[in-house]
């Protein structure tokens, strides 16, 4: 111990000292290294969680593009769907209405066709009335005498057969 005394050292402060560091060791372990290490435990923690989350998060915020975008392909392709049927609708519509403008063009030549005739026979009785008049009048004054109705209508048509 002698060796001990040579450089300065007191065992029983050497040992006070020993037992002051250990008895500290013990409060620090205790009371701070303890609730540091909890305190450190839970925030490693809670950025695992946090990790996990923001993991969770990025993976369903891609899974709602995905989802979002096969939307947009799907309604785009409704959409082009319903214009080329629109399309095609349209297309029939006008053959349609080419159709239908066609009968009615046709229905109103020939309801004109039947009212041009129509009319062409009215003013062939109309003439032939005037004209067995005339006839009536001319042959009254020629012979001198009337002719009657039945006379009338064979001159009449003895004319008509000739100018045919």
């Amino acid at each position: 111990m002698d060796i001990l005394s040579q450089f300065g050292v007191q065992p029983v402060l050497l040992a006070a000292q020993v037992v002051n560091f250990l008895i500290l060791l013990f409060i620090l372990k205790r009371f701070l290294y303890k609730p540091v290490l909890k305190v450190l435990d839970e925030r490693r923690k809670r950025v695992e969680e946090s990790l996990k989350n923001a993991e969770e998060i990025e993976k369903k915020l891609l899974e709602t593009e995905e989802a979002k975008n096969k939307i947009l392909e799907k309604a785009s392709l409704d959409v082009q769907k319903m214009l080329d049927e629109t399309k095609k609708e349209i297309e029939v519509m006008k053959e349609e209405g080419k159709v239908q403008s066609e009968q009615m063009a046709a229905q109103i030549i020939k309801k004109g066709q039947e009212e041009a005739r129509a009319a062409v026979e009215k003013m062939e009785q109309e003439l032939m009335s005037k004209l067995g008049d005339i006839v009536a009048l001319g042959m009254e004054k020629v012979t001198g005498k009337v002719l009657k109705t039945s006379d009338q209508k064979e001159i009449i048509e003895k004319t008509v057969r000739g100018m045919s």
